[in-house]
């Protein structure tokens, strides 16, 4: 059955009332995706990480558990930053977290702050994901690494989301993307959540200047 448009643009972006509801169903709908993220891009103690699209703080607060991992969160939605700040107030009282209401168009860090990203069902919003994902890039160390997590174009995924929403793409198309955004190392790797595929992408920030450095 395909996602209402009203309940999908609300999944893009959470606000008001029935936001609030959105959002609390989101948290336990992506719960697996976002537990496979984690151990995908398996983060060490001592590493910054940046989590695009950080939500309800759910993925956060399980990143927190990682010794002296430093966390950052952004998010374009006032409701899912006020839920994420709550999660996280202990690690934010602790100068171990900060949490800012903004897209990753416009990344409020220095360059080469991260040794890690990840993003979860946030690549399908980007209407210029070149342009996200080399702002990305620029807040990674050289070496760093971002994890793109997914659900692929298919049969199965057209028909359950609104085209009018999101933007779907397969495998590929994501990997040339990052190819082109300045990105090496690219390797996917798919999973079954349930009934649908997911597919999970990492690739890495050149670990030396170059022509994408």
């Amino acid at each position: 059955m395909a996602k209402p448009e009203l309940i999908a643009r609300q999944s893009r972006r959470p606000s008001g009332w029935i936001g609030e509801v959105v959002a609390r169903v989101m948290a336990f709908e992506t719960q697996p995706a976002n537990r496979i993220a984690v151990e995908q891009l398996a983060v060490r103690a001592g590493e910054a990480v940046l989590e695009v699209g950080c939500g309800h703080g759910r993925t956060l607060a399980r990143l927190a558990k990682t010794p002296r991992v430093y966390l950052a969160g952004i998010d374009p939605s006032e409701v899912m930053v006020r839920l994420a700040r709550k999660r996280m107030q202990p690690w934010i009282d602790a100068g171990r977290a900060e949490l800012s209401l903004t897209s990753s168009a416009k990344i409020p860090h220095p360059d080469r702050r991260f040794d890690a990203a990840l993003a979860v069902h946030v690549v399908y919003f980007w209407n210029e994901p070149l342009a996200d994902l080399r702002e990305i890039r620029r807040v990674l160390r050289p070496g760093g690494r971002v994890l793109l997590g997914y659900r692929p174009r298919d049969e199965q995924s057209l028909a359950a989301l609104p085209a009018t929403v999101y933007s779907l793409r397969s495998i590929d198309e994501i990997e040339k993307l990052l190819a082109e955004s300045g990105f090496v190392e690219i390797r996917s790797l798919e999973h079954s959540i349930g009934r649908s595929r997911f597919a999970y992408t990492e690739a890495h920030r050149p670990a030396s200047a170059g022509v994408h450095g």
